[in-house]
């Protein structure tokens, strides 16, 4: 793998300094073929647990995609996650390359990410909140109020 083939972008906005990485990377059509596609990850420190993902093809509408952080992170080293959401070291590629799957009810997709920027970006937002504080930062109250707020119940006459 070629590092020009990434398009790397790292900018950094929003309250306290949050990165936002900015990647070409590659769907995997089949064994030899790809497909560019923009992806941009956001951490937002009032959600710690969640990366969003956005996924931009040259054609097409775009989609967002909120994965664990830790599930990303752990997928770079080892497999991790299952179901809907996979990530795992690129066979004889580990250290450069990992592959997410990403699977819906009507499709899937088999991105290749670019391990060191992916890695540098989700350790500074360890960084920003550590694995540690995570669930202080939420609010669990309004979470759980959320909840049980299903809206207003009929009244019986």
């Amino acid at each position: 793998m070629d590092g020009e083939q990434y398009g790397l972008r790292e900018r950094r906005t929003g309250p306290r300094d949050v990165p936002v990485l900015n990647l070409l990377v590659k769907r995997v059509l089949d064994g030899y073929a790809w497909r560019p596609v923009r992806a941009e990850f956001r951490f937002d420190p009032a959600t710690p647990m969640i990366v969003s993902v956005t996924l931009a093809p040259a054609r097409g509408p775009g989609v967002v995609w909120r994965i664990g952080r830790e599930l990303l992170h752990q997928g770079l080293f080892e497999e991790s996650g299952e179901g809907h959401v996979q990530v795992w070291p690129a066979p004889g590629q580990e250290g450069t390359a990992a592959f997410l799957l990403l699977a819906s009810q009507r499709s899937s997709a088999v991105l290749e990410l670019p391990v060191p920027a992916l890695l540098n970006w989700v350790e500074a937002t360890y960084e920003i909140v550590s694995a540690q504080a995570e669930g202080e930062s939420l609010d669990w109250d309004g979470f759980i109020a959320g909840l049980l707020d299903d809206g207003p119940r009929p009244t019986e006459d």
